[in-house]
Protein backbone atom coordinates (compact mmCIF):
# COMPACT_ATOMS: atom_id res chain seq x y z
CA UNK A 1 0.00 0.00 0.00
CA UNK A 2 1.40 3.24 -1.25
CA UNK A 3 2.16 5.97 1.60
CA UNK A 4 -0.77 7.66 0.28
CA UNK A 5 -3.17 5.19 0.88
CA UNK A 6 -1.71 4.73 4.37
CA UNK A 7 -2.17 8.03 4.97
CA UNK A 8 -5.76 8.12 4.45
CA UNK A 9 -6.27 5.23 6.25
CA UNK A 10 -4.58 7.10 9.40
CA UNK A 11 -6.76 10.01 9.18
CA UNK A 12 -10.03 8.53 8.49
CA UNK A 13 -9.40 5.84 11.20
CA UNK A 14 -8.52 8.78 13.59
CA UNK A 15 -11.69 10.78 12.75
CA UNK A 16 -13.65 7.51 13.40
CA UNK A 17 -12.24 6.85 16.78
CA UNK A 18 -12.97 10.82 17.59
CA UNK A 19 -16.41 10.59 16.61
CA UNK A 20 -17.06 7.52 18.80
CA UNK A 21 -15.42 8.39 22.00
CA UNK A 22 -17.55 11.87 21.18
CA UNK A 23 -20.70 9.82 20.71
CA UNK A 24 -20.36 7.96 24.02
CA UNK A 25 -18.50 10.25 26.61
CA UNK A 26 -18.96 13.75 25.03
CA UNK A 27 -21.59 15.42 22.61
CA UNK A 28 -21.76 15.48 18.67
CA UNK A 29 -24.56 18.00 18.67
CA UNK A 30 -22.37 20.78 18.77
CA UNK A 31 -21.09 19.78 15.68
CA UNK A 32 -23.85 18.66 14.39
CA UNK A 33 -25.90 21.68 14.47
CA UNK A 34 -22.98 23.48 12.89
CA UNK A 35 -22.90 22.02 10.15
CA UNK A 36 -26.58 22.07 9.76
CA UNK A 37 -26.73 25.69 9.98
CA UNK A 38 -24.48 25.98 7.13
CA UNK A 39 -26.19 23.38 4.90
CA UNK A 40 -29.91 24.60 5.58
CA UNK A 41 -28.80 27.97 5.16
CA UNK A 42 -28.73 26.76 0.90
CA UNK A 43 -32.16 25.67 1.85
CA UNK A 44 -35.03 27.14 -1.18
CA UNK A 45 -37.67 24.31 -3.17
CA UNK A 46 -35.38 24.00 -6.23
CA UNK A 47 -32.79 22.56 -3.50
CA UNK A 48 -34.88 20.58 -1.96
CA UNK A 49 -36.23 18.91 -5.60
CA UNK A 50 -32.96 18.40 -6.49
CA UNK A 51 -31.19 17.02 -3.57
CA UNK A 52 -34.35 14.81 -3.49
CA UNK A 53 -33.35 13.53 -6.68
CA UNK A 54 -29.35 13.22 -5.64
CA UNK A 55 -30.18 11.35 -2.48
CA UNK A 56 -32.31 8.33 -4.38
CA UNK A 57 -29.43 7.81 -6.14
CA UNK A 58 -27.71 6.22 -2.90
CA UNK A 59 -30.87 4.41 -2.66
CA UNK A 60 -31.00 0.16 -3.44
CA UNK A 61 -33.12 0.03 -6.63
CA UNK A 62 -30.07 2.98 -8.44
CA UNK A 63 -27.41 0.52 -6.35
CA UNK A 64 -28.46 -2.84 -7.89
CA UNK A 65 -29.39 -1.01 -11.59
CA UNK A 66 -25.43 -0.39 -10.89
CA UNK A 67 -24.38 -3.90 -10.14
CA UNK A 68 -26.42 -5.52 -12.75
CA UNK A 69 -24.97 -2.90 -15.22
CA UNK A 70 -21.28 -4.03 -13.84
CA UNK A 71 -22.27 -7.73 -13.98
CA UNK A 72 -23.04 -7.23 -17.83
CA UNK A 73 -20.04 -5.04 -18.76
CA UNK A 74 -17.39 -7.65 -17.22
CA UNK A 75 -18.69 -10.28 -15.01
CA UNK A 76 -15.31 -10.83 -13.24
CA UNK A 77 -15.17 -7.18 -12.02
CA UNK A 78 -18.71 -6.41 -11.96
CA UNK A 79 -18.32 -9.44 -8.86
CA UNK A 80 -15.56 -8.15 -7.09
CA UNK A 81 -18.11 -4.85 -7.37
CA UNK A 82 -20.98 -6.37 -6.09
CA UNK A 83 -19.01 -8.21 -3.08
CA UNK A 84 -17.87 -4.51 -2.25
CA UNK A 85 -21.44 -3.32 -2.14
CA UNK A 86 -22.97 -5.90 -0.98
CA UNK A 87 -19.78 -5.77 2.38
CA UNK A 88 -21.15 -2.51 2.95
CA UNK A 89 -24.29 -2.45 3.08
CA UNK A 90 -23.82 -5.64 5.88
CA UNK A 91 -20.84 -3.23 7.62
CA UNK A 92 -23.64 -0.94 8.11
CA UNK A 93 -26.16 -2.72 9.09
CA UNK A 94 -24.13 -3.83 12.18
CA UNK A 95 -22.73 -0.70 13.11
CA UNK A 96 -25.99 0.61 13.40
CA UNK A 97 -27.17 -2.22 15.58
CA UNK A 98 -24.13 -1.38 17.61
CA UNK A 99 -24.09 2.44 18.39
CA UNK A 100 -28.66 2.58 17.94
CA UNK A 101 -28.14 6.45 17.27
CA UNK A 102 -32.00 7.95 16.63
CA UNK A 103 -32.06 10.02 13.16
CA UNK A 104 -32.81 13.74 13.78
CA UNK A 105 -36.43 14.14 15.00
CA UNK A 106 -37.52 17.49 13.97
CA UNK A 107 -35.89 18.59 10.95
CA UNK A 108 -36.84 16.11 8.72
CA UNK A 109 -38.06 17.01 4.89
CA UNK A 110 -38.05 13.44 4.25
CA UNK A 111 -38.94 10.84 6.54
CA UNK A 112 -36.57 7.50 7.13
CA UNK A 113 -36.62 4.81 9.49
CA UNK A 114 -33.89 3.01 11.55
CA UNK A 115 -30.77 3.95 13.14
CA UNK A 116 -28.86 6.46 12.03
CA UNK A 117 -25.31 6.22 13.18
CA UNK A 118 -23.40 5.82 10.32
CA UNK A 119 -25.71 7.14 7.12
CA UNK A 120 -26.00 3.85 5.07
CA UNK A 121 -26.62 6.37 2.16
CA UNK A 122 -22.92 7.77 2.27
CA UNK A 123 -21.26 4.85 3.40
CA UNK A 124 -22.74 3.64 0.43
CA UNK A 125 -22.61 6.57 -2.13
CA UNK A 126 -18.82 6.90 -1.35
CA UNK A 127 -18.12 3.00 -1.84
CA UNK A 128 -20.44 2.22 -4.75
CA UNK A 129 -19.52 5.79 -6.75
CA UNK A 130 -15.50 5.01 -5.08
CA UNK A 131 -15.11 1.94 -6.44
CA UNK A 132 -16.62 2.88 -10.01
CA UNK A 133 -14.18 5.47 -10.11
CA UNK A 134 -11.35 2.78 -9.31
CA UNK A 135 -12.44 0.62 -12.18
CA UNK A 136 -13.22 3.41 -14.64
CA UNK A 137 -9.38 4.91 -14.00
CA UNK A 138 -8.84 1.08 -15.61
CA UNK A 139 -11.27 0.97 -18.04
CA UNK A 140 -10.06 1.27 -21.58
CA UNK A 141 -12.20 4.01 -22.56
CA UNK A 142 -11.71 7.39 -24.53
CA UNK A 143 -10.22 9.91 -22.08
CA UNK A 144 -12.98 12.07 -22.53
CA UNK A 145 -15.47 9.53 -21.28
CA UNK A 146 -13.37 8.28 -18.52
CA UNK A 147 -12.63 11.86 -17.02
CA UNK A 148 -16.76 12.59 -17.91
CA UNK A 149 -17.74 9.22 -15.81
CA UNK A 150 -15.55 9.76 -12.59
CA UNK A 151 -16.35 13.64 -12.29
CA UNK A 152 -19.49 12.38 -12.33
CA UNK A 153 -19.02 9.79 -9.54
CA UNK A 154 -17.23 11.96 -7.70
CA UNK A 155 -20.36 14.58 -7.78
CA UNK A 156 -22.28 11.95 -6.61
CA UNK A 157 -19.82 10.96 -3.62
CA UNK A 158 -20.08 14.56 -2.18
CA UNK A 159 -23.61 15.50 -3.12
CA UNK A 160 -25.66 11.96 -1.60
CA UNK A 161 -24.35 12.47 1.70
CA UNK A 162 -24.73 16.45 2.04
CA UNK A 163 -28.19 15.82 0.59
CA UNK A 164 -29.06 13.35 3.66
CA UNK A 165 -28.37 16.16 5.84
CA UNK A 166 -30.25 18.88 4.29
CA UNK A 167 -33.29 16.37 4.25
CA UNK A 168 -33.23 15.73 8.03
CA UNK A 169 -32.70 12.40 8.19
CA UNK A 170 -29.15 12.21 9.33
CA UNK A 171 -26.93 14.06 11.26
CA UNK A 172 -23.75 15.79 9.92
CA UNK A 173 -21.43 13.41 12.35
CA UNK A 174 -23.75 10.18 11.01
CA UNK A 175 -22.32 11.17 7.25
CA UNK A 176 -18.99 11.71 8.06
CA UNK A 177 -18.65 8.83 9.80
CA UNK A 178 -20.12 6.66 6.74
CA UNK A 179 -18.08 8.75 4.56
CA UNK A 180 -14.52 7.50 6.94
CA UNK A 181 -15.60 3.93 7.10
CA UNK A 182 -15.85 3.48 3.51
CA UNK A 183 -12.86 5.10 2.42
CA UNK A 184 -10.95 2.83 4.86
CA UNK A 185 -12.73 0.07 3.05
CA UNK A 186 -11.87 1.36 -0.36
CA UNK A 187 -8.12 1.87 0.69
CA UNK A 188 -7.85 -1.88 1.30
CA UNK A 189 -10.15 -3.31 -1.21
CA UNK A 190 -8.79 -1.34 -4.17
CA UNK A 191 -5.56 -2.13 -3.13
CA UNK A 192 -6.57 -5.75 -2.94
CA UNK A 193 -7.88 -5.74 -6.63
CA UNK A 194 -4.73 -4.66 -7.75
CA UNK A 195 -2.97 -7.27 -7.23
CA UNK A 196 -5.81 -9.64 -8.11
CA UNK A 197 -7.17 -8.74 -11.06
CA UNK A 198 -5.55 -5.72 -12.09
CA UNK A 199 -1.31 -6.99 -11.78
CA UNK A 200 -1.46 -9.04 -15.08
CA UNK A 201 -4.48 -8.07 -16.82
CA UNK A 202 -4.75 -6.51 -19.81
CA UNK A 203 -8.06 -7.45 -20.78
CA UNK A 204 -10.97 -4.60 -22.02
CA UNK A 205 -13.24 -3.80 -19.38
Amino acid sequence: MSKKKIGVVIFCTLISILLVISYYFLSLEVIDNFFYKIIIYFKSDLMTKILMLFTDLGSFIPTVILMAMMLIINRKKGLYFCISVIAIILINLVLKNIFMRARPLDINIITETGYGFPSGHAMNAVGTYGLLCYFLSHAKLKKLWKNIGIAISIILMIIIPLSRVYLGVHFFTDVTMGICLSTIWLMFYTEYLNKKVFKEENDAF
